[in-house]
Order: C-alpha cells, then structure tokens, then sequence
C-alpha cells in the first residue's frame, strides 16, 4: 500500500467534499486548507496513520461542529474505516536512524516526526513523552532567527539558547527541563543559515551545561558526542568536509593541547554507515578517453607513473573537466585522462578546467 493511497482517502472523504461546499464557514474552511497542504508533506504511510489515529470519537473543536453542521464527514467519522484500510502499515514510518548527518530536512519533516504537526512549534522538539523522552532535535537558525544561536566551534560545539517565554529563559519549561533532567539524552542538532531554509542534521549532541548571561538570557552549550551514533548514516561528502574543518580546527590548536589530545585518543578509529549520490558513468567515456591518451597524461604530459596490475595497461584516472556534480556531461570532450597527482590538483588544488 502506498502513502499516495492514504493521502487520497483523506482527500476524497474530508477535503474536497469540505472546500467544495459554499456552507462551510470561512475559518474552518481555511484550517481544511491548510490540512491539505500539509497532506503531500507525509512522506511514509505510518506517518499519516499516526497523524489520523488522533482523530477518534468526537471532538468539540470548530472543524467538527462545522463540517457536522452542514452534513459532511470529519476526520473523526473516517477513523475507523482509514485505520481498518491502512492501520496496519503502521510501522511503515520514519524513524531516528532514518535522519542521515549532511542531509538537509524540512523544518515540517522534523515536526511532523515529532508529532506536533505545526511549522510555529518553537525550536526544540521533544520524541516521545515527557519528562523523559526518547531523543530531542533542536532547529538552530543563525541569522534572522529569534535567538542569536551560533557555532562556538563548527561543527562540534553550538551555542543554542533556551525555550524562553516573553524573555524569560526557565529550566523548568517542558523542553528545557528535557534537556537538563537528562544528561545522557541524544539532542539531535539540525541548522540552517536563515529562515526559509532547510535544515541540515549536525548529527547527535549532548548538552554539556547551561549558561546564564547578564541579561537573564540562557544558553545550552551542546557538545557533539565524541563518534557518530551507529544509528545514524553519514553523508559522505558530509564526513569529508566535516572532517576537513576538524583538521584545519586541529591546525590551528597549540601543539601542546594536541599532543595532550593524542595521548589519549584512541588508535583504532570507529566505524560509521554512509550514503553516498553515485553517477552511473559510461564505460564508453572513460575507455575511449583513455585510448586517446596513448597512456600520457592530459594534464602535465607525463607519462603514465606505473602499469595497472590487472592487465598491465597505463595507470591514468579519466576526470571530467565540468565536474558531474556541477551539470558536467559524461561525454568524451568533457573527459581527460591525467595523473593520480594532477587529479588530486583538480580536486584539492587550483584547477586547469572549469
């Protein structure tokens, strides 16, 4: 069964039925329209089950008085017919380990994830009930945003203020107190530059302690935990441009504070699952590129600097001068064949080709 199927038994029971009726009252006509637009955001069929198992019995809301008082179905009356028809695909629904580090998310994917189904919910979202619930993610906007949250160290350290309410920055606020009655709680840290953008999950936090600033304002100072879960996948290019930022961060350090850090770093790094967008090139390309090379590099004119071991062919890498990833055609004219080390300029270093 698909999501597609379930989106559309809502939309032909309740829906359209309300948006096409001149009787249904102007307020509860626009809260069905904005129903509707948030139907194509489910993205998994368990998703929608648990978005509908909400609407059960009767209600005493404006949109069930409204569309009753005019002789039309409410979500409530579908219930049960919906859950009979798609109830047991219940499962079939996002999960924490579903959210890969590097990939950016809607600000409604995140809340509908958390079950609360409006985009206002504030920035820090609780899974699962409290006082102790599953995980929290925390939306952090840098710029435009209403607190000024910012990296203290990118991308392992954030500062990330408190829940506050008419500039009062409480720990004993539901989301607050989350945070700081658990220690151990896996803070699930998604930014974005500025308003209107999606989200990219940072990965698992913790938060090391609150601080208080003279103007009664309060911050969590959340520290990435030391390996990435195995819970979560990692993009791969993420992983290379988080660690690169690692290294230059590690450069710029005392030497001591480094040698102090690898006294107890640990020899043997861990292990984590990555995604990867791999293109499906043409052999075509690459074999012909390499037989007009005639085994010398495109780039600097050598030749090849070793024999494969394979077949005994010269080593050359076929590059694309206009990178796939930046709308480069695999085609032959925009292929070369070079050197391991031009290779690595093209990519680390200033580029011949653009």
């Amino acid at each position: 069964m698909r999501v597609e199927d379930a989106r559309a038994f809502v939309e032909v029971n309740v829906l359209t039925p309300a948006l096409n009726n001149a009787a249904v009252a102007g307020k509860v006509r626009a809260t069905i329209q904005n129903t509707r637009s948030w139907l194509p955001r489910f993205d998994r069929i368990g998703d929608l089950v648990a978005y509908m198992d909400r609407f059960q019995g009767t209600a005493d809301t404006e949109v069930y008085k409204g569309l009753k008082s005019v002789g039309l179905k409410t979500f409530e009356d579908i219930h049960d017919e919906f859950m009979a028809k798609f109830g047991k695909f219940a499962s079939e629904r996002t999960r924490l380990d579903d959210f890969v580090v590097g990939q950016r998310y809607t600000s409604s994917q995140l809340v509908i994830f958390a079950e609360l189904y409006d985009n206002r919910s504030g920035g820090i979202l609780l899974i699962g009930n409290p006082p102790k619930p599953q995980a929290v993610f925390v939306k952090a906007t840098f710029s435009g945003g209403k607190y000024p949250n910012k990296w203290i160290s990118e991308p392992d350290r954030l500062k990330y203020y408190l829940k506050s309410r008419n500039a009062v920055f409480s720990e004993t606020y539901i989301e607050n107190a989350a945070i700081i009655k658990n220690p151990d709680l896996p803070v699930f840290v998604f930014h974005r530059l500025e308003e209107r953008q999606p989200f990219t999950f940072a990965g698992q936090f913790r938060a090391e302690r609150v601080v208080s600033e003279a103007d009664g304002s309060k911050w969590f100072d959340l520290v990435q935990s030391s390996v990435i879960s195995p819970t979560n996948r990692v993009d791969e290019g993420e992983l290379r441009r988080t660690f690169a930022q690692k290294v230059a961060n590690a450069v710029q350090t005392s030497r001591e504070a480094r040698l102090n850090r690898l006294k107890s770093a640990p020899k043997r790094p861990p292990t984590v699952a990555t995604t990867a967008i791999a293109y499906l090139r043409n052999p075509d390309v690459v074999a012909e590129v390499l037989y007009r090379s005639q085994g010398v590099c495109e780039g600097c004119g050598m030749n090849a600097p070793f024999d494969r071991k394979s077949d005994g062919s010269p080593y050359l890498e076929v590059h694309h001068k206009m990178h796939l990833s930046e709308g480069g055609e695999d085609t032959v004219e925009n292929a070369i064949a070079i050197c391991p080390n031009c290779h690595r300029r093209e990519h680390f270093g200033t580029r011949t080709w653009q």
